[in-house]
């Protein structure tokens, strides 16, 4: 195999990490060729690498659930038997709980909020039938879709098509992207 000591001064460059030096330049096809071999390489083994991490944090999380399921097995009886002992004693009612203290921590019944499973439609047809209209939300929104078709850009303003700068719209122009597919 024919020997490129630029290409083995590139690999060199880009192995300790100082690619700031000029000493490799791309100027034939057969240099490319190397570059995107590289690019590939490197992008295969931060995926190879990167997906045992997931592997392993998969693992964690099975491991995880496992021993939360352990637990929960292991005091839910107790729980359950605490609860029949605190429908027995004695304990301090509030609005929204009622409790009963130990040294060893408190037990408590909480009284949980109402959930609405709702229809806005039918809720919003109710509203109408009944004049209640100030319990109906209108919300103006612009049709973006629509204004983006219709608008031209001058520098970093958005004009109509008649030529009015469209208040409320800031242009940002982004530079193009090289991308290497490989």
């Amino acid at each position: 195999m024919e020997r490129n000591i630029n290409l083995e001064i590139a690999n060199d460059v880009i192995q300790q990490g100082d690619c700031e030096k000029d000493e490799f330049i791309i100027d034939d096809d057969k240099k490319a060729e190397w570059a995107l071999r590289k690019i590939a390489e490197e992008r295969a083994e931060a995926q190879r690498y990167v997906n045992v991490c997931k592997s392993m944090i998969l693992d964690y999380e099975e491991k995880i659930r496992k021993e939360e399921e352990k637990l929960s097995k292991k005091t839910s009886y107790l729980e359950f038997k605490l609860q029949q002992y605190f429908q027995s004693v004695e304990h301090k009612s509030t609005k929204t709980q009622k409790t009963y203290k130990l040294p060893s921590g408190t037990l408590r019944l909480k009284n949980q909020q109402a959930e609405f499973k709702r229809d806005e439609e039918k809720i919003i047809n109710w509203l109408k039938e009944n004049k209640l209209l100030n319990f109906i939300k209108v919300k103006e929104k612009p049709d973006w879709v629509e204004l983006k078709r219709k608008i031209k850009v001058s520098g970093d303003r958005a004009v109509s098509e008649d030529g009015q700068i469209i208040d409320g719209i800031e242009v940002i122009e982004k530079p193009p992207v090289f991308e290497v597919e490989i």
